[in-house]
């Protein structure tokens, strides 16, 4: 632990050195030990309380950082290096970065919420508290938060790590007449002098939090210069992956990875507590927003709402929303971090409309959340008048997306794919609902099974949208079980509440029934197959929650009972239109026994 002895020598040891640095030159001191020490026991009050908890809005209460970190894996050289998505990166894990980094000091990447600050937080209460975690030679953190220096009322031209650094020592000069370029000079060799005599661990966080660009120069021209001087301490930057593109001799730079299952677990476990986790766990499993568990900023925000509600949010469109916004603007507020696009009609809301946009041209094209710099290409060009862009700057567009929320992220050479498939999924429903019809080319429907469940969830009508999604795309044409079973599974998924309307009965049959038609043979109601059996009776009781089979059934008669030829061998009933002259139903309709028994019990045998 670092005791008031332990900074009484590293006081002494600073004052000691002071007057070889000033021999020979026009500069005085008038640093005192004293001086020296408070300010160096005010900085590790303030990093020890700043790294002692993890905190944001929908926390009940913080969250100690030793109790809830969980050690995460980094990938040796940033993803967007590989040739194709298929190359192998190696990975080591966070504890050993010290290890695998002796001699060179790090550039810690990631994307937004992948843990960056966090680590370094962890990297602070271990030195602090000598829990052996890394390199026991270090013995004192200097932690500079990058973004206290975007205040636009004060002018930071040059030397704004330095100057950080001499304020903190405490230590004191009068530089007499010596012009700006000469106390530059002096103050870096007193930094540098400093930094390779006392094992400090330096810590820069937040570089692509910097907001104006001459501030990042300086600050990466002072970054390069240290680590080309320093040997005995060690620097660590962090930086968002996007906008660190930079490579210094003596860098090491290293890309945090997602969470994987095991670490998902212990996460929950950390936060949550045993048996709430277990729950917790099972539940984000069955649930269509599982794969954004892998970035510790949104487990951590639903383990929040868990431990408020002892329960993940009963509708997936809610998660959807919270996350989305949570990336596009929340964690940027909570944490000040004043992201200003570059252009200036393509601010969150328009963001939103765009990645929106982009994503169902993706997905119609592509059929996957993986694509090709080419794909994007081709997308933005239809696309960028509409946001007011410009067609020569696709690929800062992408950055400014990556690095403002992460939704989009460039995972190779030329290659870029959405962060989440099932945000990708909702931002590609949301640009459904808002066409002024729904798509009918059945080729593009037909790519769009889980997206078009989400539209349906998030419609302000879910009993109207399915009907009018249903009827006249699959009706009577076949329908094939690639799109059918995961169509009604998401459904059933997305928990989507029908509404009391008599036409969404008839559509649910219409559905089942073009799906059946597929496999029935011409002369015989024999069917073949039937794996929608599970998945149709749960959707059934689902939608005959609200409504009533009655007046479907007092138009209809049962002219046909077979057994499906699946394990169950549960029976498949064929009904017949009795009345012709309502020519809005269809003449012939397949059912379970799930919907039989809503209505009619007199015709089950």
């Amino acid at each position: 632990m670092i005791t008031e002895l332990i900074l009484q020598e590293f006081a002494s040891r600073i004052i000691t050195s002071i007057p070889k640095l000033i021999k020979n030159t026009d500069v005085k001191s008038y640093s005192k030990e004293k001086d020296i020490l408070d300010s160096l026991n005010q900085h590790l009050t303030f990093v020890k309380n700043w790294s002692s908890e993890v905190i944001f809005f929908d926390l009940k209460k913080s969250k100690s950082t030793k109790k809830v970190f969980v050690d995460l894996d980094l990938y040796v050289q940033p993803l967007r290096v590989r040739i194709n998505k298929d190359e192998i990166v190696d990975k080591i894990q966070l504890q050993k970065l010290f290890d695998n980094s002796k001699e060179r000091h790090i550039a810690l990447l990631g994307q937004v919420g992948s843990g960056k600050t966090t680590s370094l937080k962890y990297f602070c209460q271990s030195l602090i508290f000598n829990e052996g975690y890394f390199d026991s030679n270090l013995c004192y953190p200097i932690l500079i938060k990058l973004n206290d220096f975007n205040n636009p009322n004060r002018e930071y031209n040059h030397s704004i790590i330095i100057n950080k650094i001499i304020d903190i020592l405490g230590v004191k000069f009068d530089f007499q007449e010596l012009d700006e370029k000469s106390i530059d000079s002096f103050k870096e060799k007193i930094v540098i002098n400093f930094l390779n005599e006392n094992n400090i661990l330096l810590l820069l966080d937040g570089f692509d939090e910097l907001v104006f660009q001459n501030r990042k120069n300086v600050i990466l021209e002072e970054f390069e210069k240290l680590v080309c001087h320093v040997e005995f301490s060690k620097i660590i930057l962090t930086s968002r992956t996007s906008d660190f593109r930079f490579s210094f001799s003596k860098i090491s730079i290293y890309e945090i990875c997602p969470l994987n299952d095991e670490q998902i677990e212990i996460f929950a476990l950390k936060w949550l507590g045993e048996d709430d986790a277990k729950d917790f766990v099972i539940k984000v499993k069955k649930s269509p927003f599982y794969d954004t568990t892998i970035r510790p900023l949104t487990i951590a925000h639903l383990c929040a709402l868990y431990e408020r509600n002892k329960d993940i949010p009963e509708k997936p469109r809610t998660v959807y929303k919270k996350i989305v916004n949570l990336l596009l603007e929340e964690w940027n507020q909570q944490r000040n971090v004043h992201k200003k696009s570059k252009y200036s009609k393509f601010e969150n809301d328009r963001k939103f409309e765009f990645l929106s946009c982009m994503a169902y041209n993706l997905t119609i094209t592509n059929n996957t959340n993986n694509f090709l710099k080419t794909d994007l290409e081709n997308i933005y060009t239809k696309i960028y008048k509409d946001y007011d862009l410009i067609r020569e700057e696709m690929i800062d567009v992408i950055n400014e997306i990556e690095s403002h929320n992460g939704l989009i992220l460039e995972s190779g050479f030329q290659n870029f794919e959405f962060a989440h498939k099932s945000i990708q999924e909702y931002l590609t429903a949301e640009y459904i609902v808002k066409l002024p019809s729904i798509p009918k080319e059945r080729d593009i429907i037909l790519k769009l099974p889980n997206e078009m469940a989400v539209a349906i969830a998030i419609s302000s009508n879910p009993s109207n949208y399915f009907k009018e999604f249903i009827d006249g795309r699959f009706i009577p044409y076949d329908l094939d079980l690639s799109f059918a079973k995961p169509f009604i599974n998401r459904l059933l998924l997305e928990k989507v509440d029908f509404n009391q309307e008599f036409d969404v009965a008839t559509s649910v049959l219409s559905f089942y029934s073009a799906y059946i038609q597929r496999y029935k043979e011409k002369d015989v109601q024999l069917v073949i197959c039937d794996d929608l059996t599970n998945e149709f009776e749960e959707f059934v009781l689902k939608i005959f929650e609200r409504n009533d089979t009655k007046q479907i059934l007092d138009n209809y008669s049962l002219t046909a009972t077979v057994c499906s030829l699946d394990n169950d061998r549960k029976k498949i009933h064929k009904l017949t239109l009795d009345k012709l002259h309502h020519t809005s139903l269809p003449r012939t309709l397949y059912c379970r026994d799930t919907f039989i028994r809503f209505g009619r019990a007199d015709w089950i045998s």
